[in-house]
């Protein structure tokens, strides 16, 4: 039984799938943008279901989208070349 809610409410959402081929592997992510998380997009990496919030601050930081989507570093580079073209 629930004592109490911390919250409950619905939010409007821009979600995108993408599929695309890079020279390491196939990428198949689910970007989620809402107001919710400071401008971030939740970015959820449909093949292991591993996800991160990414801003373009953690675009900059190394490594960073490798281990939020739990691929090695080089397909972390494809992922982040690509996330660098939609992420603002």
């Amino acid at each position: 039984m629930i004592d109490m809610y911390l919250y409950d409410y619905n939010e409007p959402a821009q979600v995108q799938f993408v599929g695309f081929v890079g020279e390491e592997s196939r990428y198949d992510l689910m970007l989620i943008q809402t107001d919710r998380h400071y401008g971030k997009t939740i970015v959820l990496n449909m093949q292991n279901n591993r996800y991160g919030l990414i801003g373009s601050d953690d675009l900059e930081e190394e490594g960073y989208v490798a281990y939020a989507l739990g691929v090695n570093e080089a397909e972390g580079e494809e992922i982040q070349s690509y996330l660098n073209e939609v992420i603002q």
